[in-house]
């Protein structure tokens, strides 16, 4: 019994050898929304920030960057690498948390050709998700808009400010619906609905696979040690935050709900209700190595090659 103790020690060494290490250096991006949750203990961080457009994360991904962990879709971030982005895939962390909702606008409640859809993500992942479940069908009246904030405000609302046009239908992504649909003082409230889960018409179309959303780059500079710990105490920050969802609400409560929704997209209190509705922001954590040949089929569907070991951190 002395010696199992004895050979337990080490093992118990190793595995809390990176809590002890000072990731706080590292820069971080990540986009509002479900990926930013999974970065619920940096809300005192000066180092982690958020922004609200893709794009504007994308074009951080250069050789001048400072940026050690870019978090971004996955088929973006595998085309900034492809493209020459000096960046590393390690590891992804959602799966899934889109939807398409109604704003109750549409008076026979079908979505056709003839209704007004917006669309966030232009040439980006919830493009090209629309785009395979529904091929071309509805393109004539879709309306892009930036992010999934612009998604819902236009959801909040039954128009898109932009172009004046009374909208039927959004697809728009966790946690943003929640905090729509549950806006009392929302036009649309008590109107607006779910209208398709994503993730379900995506299984039925792929043969049952699920979707590799948002992912983790890391610069091929950094700091290989701390990004290593960076890396596992982010493992463990998302399981935590799946099983136990009020540690995400009290972190986040250490900021004003006006301060919480501006860094990651929700307040303490939203972000609690949304996880605990059966991980409806689609978190997760999985090594990207390991992942690879999900990743391949997912990103094939968008016509890209499988990619090659080397893109992998």
């Amino acid at each position: 019994m002395k010696l199992k103790h004895l050979l337990l020690i080490p093992l118990l060494l190793l595995t809390s050898c990176h809590k002890e290490v000072d990731t706080s250096s590292l820069n971080i991006i990540s986009p509002t929304g479900a990926p930013a949750v999974c970065f619920y203990k940096e809300v005192l961080n000066p180092n982690f920030e958020t922004n609200s457009k893709p794009k504007n994360i994308i074009s951080m991904m250069t050789k001048e960057s400072n940026k050690d962990i870019v978090i971004i879709d996955t088929v973006s971030g595998i085309k900034a690498i492809n493209t020459g982005a000096p960046y590393l895939l390690a590891s992804n962390i959602t799966f899934g948390n889109f939807y398409i909702a109604s704003t109750g606008n549409d008076e026979d409640k079908i979505m056709s050709q003839d209704d007004v859809i917006v669309l966030f993500g232009e040439k980006q992942t919830p493009d090209y998700i629309f785009h395979y479940i529904y091929g071309n069908e509805f393109d004539s009246t879709i309306e892009y808009v930036a992010s999934a904030q612009d998604a819902a405000k236009c959801l909040v609302s039954g128009k898109n400010l932009i172009t004046d046009s009374k909208v039927d239908y959004v697809f728009i992504a966790e946690p943003a619906l929640s905090k729509v649909l549950n806006n009392k003082n929302a036009p649309t409230y008590g109107k607006s609905s779910v209208y398709i889960n994503i993730q379900d018409e995506y299984k039925k179309k792929s043969n049952n696979l699920s979707l590799v959303q948002a992912s983790v780059f890391v610069k091929n500079t950094s700091d290989r040690k701390l990004v290593d710990a960076y890396l596992d105490n982010l493992k463990d920050d998302i399981n935590l935050a799946i099983s136990s969802p009020e540690v995400v609400k009290d972190s986040l409560n250490q900021l004003s709900n006006e301060e919480a929704t501006s860094l990651f997209g929700i307040n303490g209190d939203e972000a609690f209700q949304v996880i605990s509705n059966n991980n409806a922001m689609g978190l997760g954590y999985i090594k990207a190595k390991e992942n690879k040949g999900a990743i391949d089929k997912f990103i094939s569907l968008f016509g890209m090659e499988q990619t090659n070991e080397e893109i992998y951190y």
